[in-house]
């Protein structure tokens, strides 16, 4: 999509897109082409490998299902150096494909587009990355001067209609956020809160959002498992939210790279704040005695006589997938008397789970105890333990590609090596051996990382073979166990799940084990 495009409608194809589309149909025509399907993406960065109608291309280039890619030009296929070298000059090629590129001339199929290719690709990628540059600069310098840009508004906020870049209390929710922080400031905790929010049918802030009508998307795990209900870590967001004092606070994450939309994390210190932005939500008095209270808070589970259950972290509910929590009861020692696990959707007070009633820890530990008694008992009778033949194939096919990523290695680096004696016989400018240099170099950067990643991953699948080698010595050496502790749980366990009670008062108890 072209730059001037980009305030286009959402519900059509952009003029650039339907300019696209009929010049390379007139071309198709032109030459008596058969079109086999088109593959857009409006609204993408040619530098995003993401895009999803260009990985179904890709996929029925592999399938065999396509002669010949046809673009505008080559920038439309991908601005990133190293796709463009991984498909036009590698895996078409091994596919039998031709690329063409009508406005700039590219055609695989001609020996001067090899030259040219790099060139292209240089500047393509250079071209996104100074527009990354200057967006940053845009959005940092927006963020200082106080100006609100998010997607979304806070909860308890709204967009305000006449400038995109200001918020204005939202009257039908603002109450909600008080009436949060007062139960709060009033000793309630994060579970009575949520109680009381549902039990009046106030939607929480996602389901807000989609019952106004916004595009928004919900990620959060939690937040998806409740089905548009509060849940403790809803509250507590909002109790942390330091916008609700009138306070902009922006840039808490960024992409990682131009090329990569994953997002990082940023240092709290070095959170954008701008005071009286906006107006408070919350006054000075009230959020500073929420705040207080938050980091005085501590759980009993946390002194000095908390004692780690072996299946911590194991153990998940088989209906809605979430984590089971425990429950734990002490004794006037202060010591562990009883403890059970409940589904966490009960538990953090959205119930919107059918799997309510707890299991004893206790219990639960002796039956995985005799269960795994049981197998041991089976297993020690077997003769050999072997690597499973899908390691087997795992483990060649990482090998073939290691191989073959060292010849392209190898590559590279005479490439390199012939151009700087090209430079030095005059047949390249200093300026072309420049360009080029800093592609290959890049390219040999790119590869260098994908030797050193499969080399990681054969090194983890030799470790795990190596382990399942010495797994008989382990259980020979560990023939019968008395206790569930945490060392056996790690050895042997990877999860647990745990179905509701039957009509019959029973339950289904689900053991992944690793052996």
């Amino acid at each position: 999509m072209s730059i001037e495009d980009k305030n286009k409608q959402k519900t059509d194809d952009s003029q650039s897109i339907q300019n696209q589309k009929e010049m390379l149909r007139n071309y198709c025509q032109e030459r008596n082409w058969e079109i086999y399907n088109i593959y857009c993406d409006d609204g993408y960065s040619g530098i995003d490998r993401t895009r999803p109608s260009f990985n179904r291309l890709l996929h029925d280039c592999e399938a065999e299902k396509i002669d010949i890619v046809l673009c505008k030009d080559q920038s439309r296929f991908s601005r990133d150096i190293l796709v463009i070298e991984q498909y036009i000059n590698d895996k078409f090629l091994e596919w039998g494909i031709r690329f063409i590129g009508v406005a700039d001339n590219a055609d695989s199929d001609s020996e001067l587009y090899g030259t040219m290719r790099l060139f292209t690709s240089a500047y393509n990628e250079m071209y996104v990355k100074d527009i990354s540059t200057k967006i940053r600069r845009t959005l940092s310098f927006k963020r200082e001067q106080g100006q609100f840009i998010g997607s979304f508004a806070p909860y308890g906020y709204q967009i305000d209609p006449s400038d995109k870049h200001h918020l204005i209390v939202d009257k039908e929710t603002a109450p909600h956020v008080q009436f949060i922080f007062e139960m709060y400031v009033q000793g309630n905790g994060y579970r009575k809160i949520v109680q009381a929010l549902n039990s009046k049918g106030i939607l929480s802030p996602s389901a807000y959002k989609q019952h106004t009508g916004s595009h928004y998307v919900n990620c959060n795990a939690d937040d998806s498992h409740s089905k548009g209900l509060w849940t403790q870590s809803t509250v507590a967001k909002i109790l942390r939210n330091e916008m609700y004092t009138g306070t902009l606070v922006q840039g808490k994450s960024h992409h990682v790279s131009y090329k990569n939309k994953r997002r990082k994390k940023v240092a709290e210190t070095d959170w954008v704040r701008v005071p009286h932005t906006h107006e408070a939500i919350i006054d000075s008095e009230t959020w500073a005695r929420t705040q207080e209270r938050l980091n005085s808070h501590t759980r009993a589970s946390h002194s000095t006589s908390y004692e780690l259950s072996p299946l911590a972290g194991k153990v998940r509910c088989a209906v809605c997938g979430r984590p089971m929590k425990r429950n734990v009861y002490y004794n006037k020692a202060r010591t562990i008397q009883y403890y059970g696990l409940q589904c966490a959707t009960y538990k953090t007070g959205a119930m919107n789970c059918p799997n309510v009633k707890s299991i004893s820890g206790k219990k639960l530990e002796e039956k995985i105890l005799n269960e795994l008694n049981t197998i041991i008992a089976q297993y020690c009778q077997t003769d050999e333990i072997r690597l499973t033949d899908f390691q087997a194939e795992q483990m060649k096919g990482l090998e073939n590609q290691l191989e073959k990523l060292k010849a392209q290695q190898t590559a590279a680096n005479a490439k390199l090596i012939k151009m700087y004696k090209d430079r030095l016989d005059g047949f390249i400018s200093d300026q072309e051996y420049s360009l080029f240099q800093n592609v290959l170099v890049t390219e040999e950067q790119d590869i260098s990382q994908r030797v050193s990643d499969l080399e990681k991953q054969i090194e983890t699948l030799s470790a795990r073979k190596e382990h399942t080698e010495n797994q008989r010595a382990i259980i020979e050496k560990y023939t019968h166990f008395t206790k569930l502790d945490r060392t056996v749980v790690d050895e042997f366990i990877d999860s647990i799940e745990i179905g509701e009670v039957l009509e019959t008062g029973e339950r289904n108890i689900l053991i992944h084990w690793k052996i």
